[in-house]
């Protein structure tokens, strides 16, 4: 997988759909304990919010015929109804953002959705059967809701967890961040956005520029 693109918040949580973890099956009190922590998780406004997502997700990726052009566009819709992509994409970046000109700022989230979409898009062919639940919540603060989920597998491994920090302002409710297995996505990207950035002499062009040439590559195969 491209390096600038190995660990986009959002996809990679939708990406952990297709890809089961070789982990000891989870016991059955286990089991019964996340099904009662869904119940509840889900009567909430954000835990069926992300349940709502990981669903959807879901549906459009178990949809083998249809077309490729489609899946993209539904995945768009996902990105743009269900996260926020300019508080994601302005933490990944982060003082950047605020020395970047309006014209930077503008290309760098249309790439930063473009290259997500052609990235990831293709992968998602390989679904397996994987399922996805909401098993709690858990406040961060007047705005911000962490949600914990589980991606169950059809061989009955372990199941991943992916927690998903969810944002309620002005009305509006959005992805801010996706932690998987203890990892902050956008932690890790900001990370490898600041090397791209800081080796390109501290200039966001040089990062706009990988991200181009990233989107005229061909696509990963699956």
């Amino acid at each position: 997988m491209p390096r600038i693109l190995r660990s986009l918040p959002f996809f990679f949580a939708l990406a952990t759909l297709i890809a089961p973890l070789t982990l000891p099956a989870p016991a059955l009190a286990d089991t019964a304990a996340a099904t009662s922590s869904h119940d509840q998780a889900i009567q909430t406004p954000v835990g069926k919010f992300i349940q709502s997502l990981g669903d959807h997700a879901i549906a459009i990726i178990a949809n083998k015929q249809l077309p490729v052009a489609q899946r993209n566009a539904e995945f768009s819709k996902i990105l743009s109804d269900s996260f926020d992509l300019k508080t994601i994409g302005r933490f990944v970046i982060g003082r950047n953002w605020n020395t970047a000109t309006p014209a930077q700022q503008n290309e760098y989230m249309d790439l930063f959705k473009a290259l997500v979409i052609k990235n990831y898009g293709s992968r998602m062919t390989l679904y397996t059967g994987e399922g996805f639940q909401v098993v709690g919540t858990r406040p961060e603060s007047d705005m911000d809701t962490t949600v914990t989920s589980q991606i169950t597998h059809p061989d009955g491994s372990q199941p991943t967890a992916i927690d998903w920090r969810v944002r309620q302002k002005d009305g509006k409710t959005g992805v801010i961040d996706v932690i998987v297995e203890g990892v902050s996505l956008s932690v890790t990207q900001r990370q490898e956005y600041a090397s791209i950035i800081q080796n390109s002499g501290g200039q966001i062009d040089g990062l706009l520029q990988e991200m181009r040439t990233e989107l005229n590559a061909p696509a990963p195969a699956n």
